[in-house]
């Protein structure tokens, strides 16, 4: 456009200059100061549109600032103080619209310094009951206590406060480690900190860093381990010392020798605190006081370990397949191996009416073999799936592989 706007102006300038109205330079200066004139002018529309595109984006951000949160703390809600962490569901039903519900009357009560465990297959509604009792969501149905007192009763901060959370996923923030631990309390001393840091089973590898508690942490913790960012956050839930526990367990992606440490670290923290554990596989809930077993949103079975055991259901048929083969090398007594009944794990008549666990677990494997999944709980698949890949199963018909 420019080369062309030159062309134009020249041909134009070429009959005033034959005539001898206009001089050769006198030409030469117009074109010249018309290509400068361009410059400003093209900025001008190039900020209008930048203009146009902020006031656009300014209405997005403003509407999401300014958006109200579906929980609501009521005008009269009184602070949440002297807890006992005596926690109660009562008939609590949840779903996120009013189409479909992801919790049905599900009852709980979680008495001072009780370990309950939640295991299910994905979509359970496992995270969404924790979910419910800091109250990122409020229940649809029924109600949450503490203490007695309903939870939307009760202001929100309180009620954070007296609840950590240790997530599976650890976020640590740029800093040093002490600003990462004494981060829910700021004005913590340094003795506070590290007496949590000892309870965590993370004091020793701090004090070996080049600069102990001062070590500068990357974004998200990028300079440290897995593990090490999970004891991290123990460290930094002890250091609150609240009276309830909520805790994603991760231990399932971490060698042995870590998860031996964060198992130490999470006795600590557990003790004295009511705790809701939500488990990855049976190891973590084989000591827990109360195990609930969700499905489609509703608990299919409660009890301990020993009293699940006896029954026949889900959670008898994942300890065949996950722990029966090594507790019975370790010598440990294991209840008869429950048959699959009617429609367990989905699909397919090799299933119904009976089979002996073997076969049970044999048909499995095929299933998983072939990528035929549906029905079976995530935590079996990812069972079979590592023995297939170590070479167990390939052959045979056992669950002693």
């Amino acid at each position: 456009l420019s080369a062309a706007q030159v062309a134009v102006t020249v041909g134009v300038g070429a009959y005033p200059i034959s005539k001898g109205d206009l001089s050769f330079g006198n030409l030469t200066v117009f074109t010249l100061w018309l290509n400068l004139l361009q410059l400003p002018l093209r900025s001008i529309g190039m900020i209008i549109n930048m203009a146009a595109r902020c006031i656009s984006s300014s209405e997005r951000v403003f509407e999401l600032l300014d958006a109200q949160s579906a929980v609501q703390e009521k005008p009269d809600a009184k602070v949440l103080t002297n807890v006992t962490g005596h926690v109660q569901f009562e008939k609590v039903s949840f779903g996120y619209d009013n189409l479909s519900a992801v919790l049905t009357e599900v009852d709980i009560d979680a008495t001072p310094g009780k370990v309950i465990a939640l295991l299910g297959p994905t979509g359970s509604g496992k995270s969404t009951v924790v979910n419910l009792i800091p109250r990122f969501y409020d229940v649809t149905g029924g109600r949450i206590t503490i203490d007695g007192t309903d939870v939307r009763d009760v202001t929100i901060d309180s009620l954070r406060r007296n609840i950590g959370i240790v997530q599976q996923d650890v976020f640590l923030f740029v800093g040093t480690i002490r600003e990462n631990i004494a981060y829910g309390r700021p004005e913590a001393t340094q003795e506070d900190i590290e007496k949590a840091a000892k309870a965590a089973r993370i004091h020793d590898f701090i004090v070996s860093l080049p600069y102990g508690y001062e070590e500068w942490v990357g974004e998200r913790g990028v300079t440290l381990s897995g593990g090490q960012k999970q004891r991290i956050a123990i460290a930094r839930t002890l250091l609150l010392d609240p009276k309830l526990l909520i805790f994603d367990d991760s231990t399932a992606s971490v060698d042995s020798q870590t998860e031996f440490l964060i198992q130490q670290a999470l006795n600590e923290l557990m003790t004295g605190r009511t705790t809701f554990v939500i488990a990855q596989r049976l190891r973590t809930v084989m000591r827990a006081d109360e195990i609930l077993v969700l499905k489609g949103g509703r608990v299919v079975q409660r009890g301990k370990h020993a009293e699940l055991l006896e029954q026949e259901g889900l959670y008898r048929q994942i300890f065949d397949l996950e722990l029966r083969d090594q507790e019975e090398a370790l010598g440990r007594p294991t209840p008869n191996s429950v048959a699959a009944g009617p429609g367990s794990f989905g699909n397919g008549g090799g299933f119904q009416g009976g089979p002996p666990s073997a076969a049970m677990i044999d048909a499995i494997r095929e299933r998983v073999r072939s990528g035929d999944t549906a029905g079976i709980p995530p935590q079996v698949v990812e069972r079979v799936r590592a023995r297939l890949l170590a070479g167990e199963g390939s052959g045979g018909s056992g669950g002693g592989s």
